[in-house]
C-alpha cells in the first residue's frame, strides 16, 4: 500500500472527526503481524447488502431494486460462485483472493425472545440467554492466549 502525504492527512482528519464525534478506538497490542478482526453488520449494513448469495435462484426476485447485479457496471465482486462481496469491498477481494480474510454467513444466536437489545447481548457475550454472562466471547477467547484485562478503559496487557 503506497501512502502519501494527502491520504496521511485525510485520514488524521478522519480520525479527528471521529473523535470529537465521540468515536471510541481499540488497538490491538499483538507480539507478531497475525490479527483477528471480527466485524459483526448490524442495522442498514446486513449480509444480504455486504455479501449476498447471488447464486440463489430466488436472490434477485427477494431482493427486488436491492439486488446487486453479478455482471456488468457495479457487479459484486464474486467470491464463490454463490456469495459475492458488495461492489465497494474491493480491498476486501483483494483479502478474501489472498486467504486473508473468510466471509461466514448467516450466522446467529438460539436466541429467539424479546429484544433486539438483548439479542445483541447474546451476541457479543456468546451467552445462551441475555445477561448471563459478564464479559464477551473475546475476551475469554483470549485469556488462554495470556491476554488479559481486555476492556476498552484499560486497554489489553499481555
Amino acid at each position: 500500500m503506497h501512502l502519501d502525504r494527502r491520504s496521511l492527512l485525510q485520514s488524521f482528519g478522519a480520525a479527528g472527526v471521529l473523535t470529537a464525534a465521540g468515536a471510541r478506538f481499540a488497538f490491538a497490542a499483538t507480539p507478531g503481524d497475525r490479527r483477528l478482526v471480527v466485524v459483526i453488520l448490524r442495522g442498514a449494513l446486513d449480509g444480504l447488502a455486504a455479501a449476498p448469495p447471488h447464486g440463489d435462484k430466488d436472490y434477485a426476485a427477494v431482493r427486488g431494486s436491492l439486488a446487486l447485479q453479478a455482471s456488468g457496471t457495479g457487479a459484486l465482486h464474486d467470491l464463490d460462485g454463490f456469495f459475492g462481496l458488495h461492489p465497494s469491498f474491493a480491498n476486501l477481494k483483494t483479502l478474501y483472493d489472498n486467504k486473508q480474510l473468510v466471509v461466514f454467513h448467516n450466522i446467529c444466536s438460539p436466541y429467539r425472545d424479546r429484544s433486539h437489545f438483548e439479542g445483541q447481548n447474546v451476541l457479543e457475550s456468546g451467552g445462551i440467554q441475555p445477561h448471563l454472562l459478564q464479559d464477551g466471547w473475546l475476551n475469554r477467547a483470549l485469556q488462554p492466549m495470556g491476554i488479559t484485562n481486555c476492556k476498552p478503559e484499560a486497554g489489553c496487557r499481555r
